[in-house]
């Protein structure tokens, strides 16, 4: 009896001391940002001259390596090498910084987003 009572008792001092209105399920946490690993080969053929890094958020790298490569396209498909992409990519809207101009290339950087993912590479295109 006394077990019993004592057991009860730790129960209800638990229960009193969590917080009241406690969510039953936390709120989800934010989607941490990983790199993704390019060979060689993939830097050269994701639609520029060089993809130099690639990193997602909330996404596989696969998927990333896809949208990046239809990014491309639509660049090239817009104005070739200088070409500029207008539309979403897989539903991604994608916005690019292009520095380090020069007349026979320029480097970037492009981030894609929708609805919490995210997408960011840097490229060198040889002009």
């Amino acid at each position: 009896m006394r077990t019993s009572l004592v057991a009860v008792l730790a129960a209800a001092l638990l229960l009193a001391l969590l917080p009241a209105g406690a969510p039953a399920d936390p709120a989800p946490q934010a989607v941490a940002a990983k790199k993704c690993s390019l060979t060689a080969k993939q830097q050269r053929r994701l639609g520029t001259t060089y993809v130099l890094t690639l990193r997602v958020s909330g996404t596989s790298c696969r998927s990333g390596r896809t949208v990046v490569k239809a990014y491309h396209r639509c660049r090239h498909d817009n104005g070739g090498r200088d070409g500029k992409c207008g539309r979403r990519i897989y539903g991604y809207k994608c916005e690019e910084r292009r520095y380090n101009k020069i007349a026979s290339q320029y480097d970037a950087n492009a981030r894609c987003k929708k609805a919490g993912r995210e997408i960011y590479h840097k490229y060198t295109q040889n002009t």
